[in-house]
């Protein structure tokens, strides 16, 4: 299952046009913002990374080149100086690049060791979830402070800002975090599910009756969470094709453990009552055994042969609807960031 991580807009102009004679301090704000532009190429790279599904250690080279950018602007802007002897403004847009460099050398970092755990757990999930989280709002707050500096510096030079959509780059960045926002939601909404279904398959495998049934409660419980949280989430661009995929897969786990895993326990239990009473039988020369026993171990024996064709049927047949369901989400997946990150 692909993991997919949010970039938050940090790298838009404050404003998308000048509206003013030309004279120094419009210049100066145009240099100014031809260099923080100079990122938009580096950001919507690593954006787009994101919304095809590559991991963050897959991207670690963006990560690197976009911090090299990040540097190589903080050196233009120094080479730039301040306007007419006053440094304010510099200063902001210095103090920003420098929080941005430092939230893309440290937090990002994070990020990647988080994510090689992350499906290991709902909480290792949540915590890869939240960190990207910090780091977006970490990043979003350093946007902040260049946009107030911005248009401080605007105001004190008579220059009037018009706010404009921005160019198509600023309007794609924007379109594929917002999709990207909106899919972690509804991810999470169902991975608390998928991390209990992992936790009963492993006991299946272990032939460990009680994980399992444990396990089963605990899956019935997290798909219906899921399915009432879908029953009150907004549709993305009136799109309900993302919602409608999570709800097939949490549907999918439902029946597991409402019909399928329970199924499978009662053929565990038979299995187990064989096992024993076969290995009392072995335990014992074949004289000595009453046709109690003898008629107890036909039994269970028959009750074990009835059910290994129904149990093989019950696997086959869950895993291959198991299948269908991933690769129906993932589908669903593609096709919404085509539509709403493109």
């Amino acid at each position: 299952m692909k993991i997919r991580f949010a970039l938050a807009v940090v790298f838009m102009a404050a404003s998308t046009l000048l509206s003013a004679q030309p004279n120094e301090a419009v210049r100066y704000m145009e240099k100014v913002g031809n260099s923080i532009g100079h990122l938009k190429n580096e950001t919507w790279g690593y954006l787009r990374a994101a919304t095809q599904g590559r991991s963050a250690r897959t991207q670690e080279r963006r990560r690197q080149a976009l911090i090299r950018e990040l540097d190589d602007v903080y050196k233009e802007i120094e080479a730039i100086g301040p306007f007419n002897g006053d440094d304010t403004y510099q200063k902001e847009v210095l103090n920003y690049l420098s929080l941005t460099s430092i939230v893309m050398k440290e937090d990002f970092a994070q990020i990647m060791d988080l994510e090689a755990i992350a499906e290991q757990s709902y909480d290792d999930m949540e915590a890869y979830m939240m960190a990207n989280e910090i780091a977006n709002a970490k990043m979003d707050s350093a946007f902040q402070i260049y946009k107030a500096g911005h248009e401080a510096f605007a105001r004190q030079n008579n220059i009037n800002l018009i706010e404009g959509e921005g160019d198509s780059r600023d309007q794609a960045i924007a379109k594929a975090s917002a999709a990207l926002s909106y899919y972690n939601e509804i991810f999470l909404i169902f991975f608390r599910a998928n991390v209990q279904e992992n936790y009963a398959l492993e006991a299946l495998n272990r032939d460990d009756i009680i994980s399992l049934e444990q396990n089963t409660q605990a899956l019935v419980a997290a798909a219906d969470k899921g399915l009432a949280a879908l029953d009150t989430m907004p549709r993305f661009n009136r799109d309900p094709k993302l919602i409608n995929a999570a709800r097939r897969l949490l549907e999918f786990y439902k029946k597991e453990g409402e019909e399928t895993f329970p199924a499978m326990v009662d053929f565990y239990v038979k299995k187990d009552r064989f096992d024993r009473l076969n290995e009392s039988i072995q335990a014992k020369d074949r004289s000595d055994l009453t046709q109690e026993e003898i008629d107890e171990y036909n039994a269970a024996l028959e009750d074990f042969n009835d059910m290994v064709p129904v149990f093989n049927e019950l696997n086959e047949e869950s895993n291959e609807e198991r299948v269908e369901r991933y690769e129906d989400w993932e589908e669903r997946v593609e096709e919404f960031f085509e539509n709403h990150a493109e």
